[in-house]
């Protein structure tokens, strides 16, 4: 079983930056992937936050046709 752990180096060792369920001593691999600076800055919580913003306040006036957004039309050769 895999599990997802965002983690930061403090330099010494691992720390987790959010909770872990697990026991003291468990034995796991860590395999890393060196995130961007940008990737790092990355906030699931701030995402979904502004998620729900944009959609309990939609841009006013905006109407975009739902024959504009079949594949067709968004695809379709233009001269």
């Amino acid at each position: 079983m895999a599990i997802r752990i965002r983690a930061h180096y403090d330099g010494k060792t691992f720390v987790p930056d959010e909770p872990v369920h697990l026991q003291a001593g468990e034995q796991v691999e860590i395999v890393t992937p060196f995130l961007s600076e940008e990737e790092a800055r990355w906030d699931p919580e701030k995402a979904r936050a502004a998620l729900r913003e944009f959609m309990a306040n939609p841009i006013k006036g905006l109407n975009i046709p739902d024959e504009a957004l079949r594949r067709e039309n968004l695809y379709e050769e233009r001269s």
